[in-house]
């Protein structure tokens, strides 16, 4: 889900009954970093914030209703990822452990570097979820291919223009309007005009994949 991505190994947590290395953790430093990420874990994605991280392990707050496995992949950019172990969970806050030490500083450096040839983009949750979109006095039919609080892809049966302006109507989520920025066969970029809350957005993606496996959970759009 993630492709192919530079990965910094977790390993399992040897202490009991999810206990923290205080002894460890003391000797460490830990940086505050409030960075948006894309959490993988089992067949559901979503997306957390990370609190703190060291050499040693990371904290990272997602939605409490979003089911976490026993590992799970942080993804903090299309190409640069961390994948590990559950160590432990309280309510929205949870902590991973890294099996081998990482240089922070090295990480951190590497996500702001950006050139005219690769940018650093926040990777989009990959989903299925029917929907419309207004184009003009149109209504289309679509399916979500993928989203991020920026952007969205689409899968629709419609030819666009670069340029066009569209409402999508997403169900749980509301009318989000948005700029068509490219279309390939019949998958079609967009551009939020604002960008969806993270709060929300991470709200309504914990619910979709709570509900997805349930039998006619009326997440389609009907055409009125």
């Amino acid at each position: 889900m993630v492709g192919n991505v530079q990965t910094a190994e977790f390993g399992a947590f040897n202490g009991s009954n999810g206990e923290i290395d205080q002894e460890r953790r003391k000797k460490e430093r830990q940086l505050t970093v409030f960075r948006l990420a894309k959490i993988v874990s089992g067949t559901a994605e979503g997306w957390g914030f990370i609190k703190n991280i060291s050499g040693s392990g990371v904290m990272i707050e997602i939605h409490p209703s979003f089911e976490m496995g026993d590992t799970a992949t942080v993804a903090l950019t299309d190409d640069v990822a961390l994948t590990g172990s559950i160590r432990w969970r309280k309510d929205a806050l949870v902590g991973m452990q890294f099996q081998n030490e990482i240089n922070v500083n090295e990480l951190l450096a590497s996500l702001r570097v950006h050139n005219k040839y690769q940018l650093s983009r926040l990777p989009r949750v990959h989903m299925r979820q029917a929907i419309v979109f207004r184009i003009g006095s149109t209504l289309v039919k679509a399916e979500i291919c993928d989203i991020s609080p920026a952007g969205i892809r689409i899968d629709a049966d419609y030819l666009c223009e670069v340029g066009n302006q569209l409402t999508l109507v997403v169900p749980q989520l509301g009318d989000i309007t948005g700029t068509v920025r490219w279309q390939k066969g019949s998958e079609i970029g967009i551009k939020f005009h604002k960008r969806v809350s993270v709060p929300q957005i991470t709200d309504w993606l914990a619910n979709f994949y709570t509900t997805e496996t349930k039998p006619e959970s009326g997440r389609g759009v009907e055409l009125g």
